[in-house]
């Protein structure tokens, strides 16, 4: 019962584990709680601090990373891309899960892009804070949606202590039909300045000008109004993507990594961005202007899922914008993440409002109404800043009785526009 003689005695059984597990290959020690003992660090805090003792420490993790992979394997050489028959990728600088996914992404997008040996990659992040939400991105790589799309033969995850540190590993299937080098007609696709220059356009002379967004004036002017709740007044960031779509099964897979990619990247850029000079980021895809269907599928299959697996919606909103958005066509009757409030939730909104100067509105016009809230000039992603959203909340129930009515902003956008644009028909 004496905890200094039970500590003597685990410091024994730790230092002789080693050679107890090369006795007993597979064989791991259940975790133990003991009562009273000091706690060890966490599971994840111990691949980092063996990265923030020094080089040294970090290149004897590595190696033993790299052995603990090529466990079954019999051949040793300096190689390690030979030794694993992979492509290795050591991250030791990336903790938060946003930057994990980004560096995911953008691997898948390369190998779909060159189509290189081997047909597996595997990336270990060491300092990674939260290692579960790789086995939670794992989990969607792997499922028969996402592998489809991305074209992934499996995604595995190994995570401290099972694994010296945690790993992601991607297999590619063995016959890739992916097809390098694809050339895009110019005429096929905006280039990538008519397509900012819309999208500026949009933001300044649509959503600004009709006041869409109570939050956004102009491409130069967002999240105005709440300075109040320490929220600086920062630009909209747009970036447009170079994806060249065409309905081919090999081509579907690179567009759809390079999709992925560009929103991990940007979603990465604008988290380390100063709010005074980037409010909100808008990514554009004029590749897709035309397949509503296939972007709203990467969006939903891909994008959606890698956010939630991460807990990137601690940082991060998003909205799925398209030339030919048509809520009818999503068939949702609740909210769904990025999509526009559904026709009859909106209907529902205005029928409750205590409005007693409410105009008729058909229900045809309030839904091409609520429809054209969510059609920008081309196919677009809208990342937003979590803490942003959450201030605005703060700020309107700041106001109380003045403040707007729940939804109300919904119902207004639709009158708005049926008013302006539609002639309310």
């Amino acid at each position: 019962s004496n905890p200094e003689l039970i500590k003597e005695k685990m410091k024994v059984i730790f230092l002789s584990f080693p050679l107890i597990m090369k006795a007993v290959d597979g064989f791991q020690f259940p975790k133990i709680k003991f009562i009273g003992i000091p706690s060890f660090k966490s599971d994840e805090e111990v691949p980092r601090s063996r990265v923030e003792k020094g080089p040294e420490e970090e290149e004897l993790l590595l190696r033993s990373v790299i052995n603990h992979c090529q466990r079954d394997k019999n051949e040793h050489t300096n190689d390690v891309s030979t030794c694993l028959e992979a492509s290795f990728y050591w991250e030791p600088a990336l903790e938060e899960s946003y930057s994990v996914a980004c560096k995911i992404f953008e691997e898948i997008f390369s190998y779909q892009k060159s189509t290189r040996s081997p047909r597996k990659i595997i990336l270990s992040f060491p300092s990674m804070s939260r290692q579960t939400d790789l086995e939670n991105l794992a989990n969607v790589l792997q499922s028969n949606e996402c592998g489809l799309l991305l074209g992934i033969e499996d995604a595995v995850s190994e995570l401290y202590p099972s694994s010296p540190a945690p790993y992601i590993s991607i297999t590619f299937p063995a016959e890739s039909d992916v097809e390098p080098n694809m050339v895009v007609k110019e005429s096929e696709q905006a280039s990538c300045d008519d397509a900012r220059t819309n999208t500026e356009d949009w933001v300044n002379n649509f959503l600004g000008l009709y006041r869409l967004c109570p939050y956004t004036s102009s491409v130069t002017r967002a999240a105005v109004g709440l300075k109040s709740v320490g929220v600086p007044v920062g630009g909209v960031h747009i970036t447009v993507g170079h994806t060249g779509y065409c309905n081919i099964p090999s081509k579907r897979k690179l567009n759809a990594a390079e999709v992925t990619s560009l929103f991990w990247s940007e979603v990465s850029f604008l988290l380390n961005s100063p709010q005074d000079e980037w409010a909100t980021s808008l990514l554009v895809f004029p590749a897709y202007d035309l397949d509503f269907d296939a972007f709203i599928e990467i969006c939903d299959k891909i994008v959606e899922p890698s956010v939630v697996a991460t807990k990137s919606t601690d940082y991060i909103g998003r909205a799925w914008f398209h030339p030919l958005y048509n809520a009818d066509a999503v068939g949702h009757s609740t909210v769904i993440a990025g999509h526009a409030i559904p026709h009859k939730m909106v209907e529902q909104f205005r029928a409750s409002s205590n409005d007693g100067n409410k105009k008729e509105l058909h229900y045809d016009s309030l839904a091409r109404a609520n429809d054209l809230v969510r059609q920008t000039p081309h196919a677009t992603i809208n990342i937003l800043r979590r803490s942003q959203l959450t201030k605005a909340g703060d700020y309107e129930k700041s106001l109380g009785h003045r403040g707007p009515k729940p939804n109300s902003v919904y119902v207004r956008n639709a009158v708005r526009l049926s008013d302006s644009l539609l002639g309310n028909e």
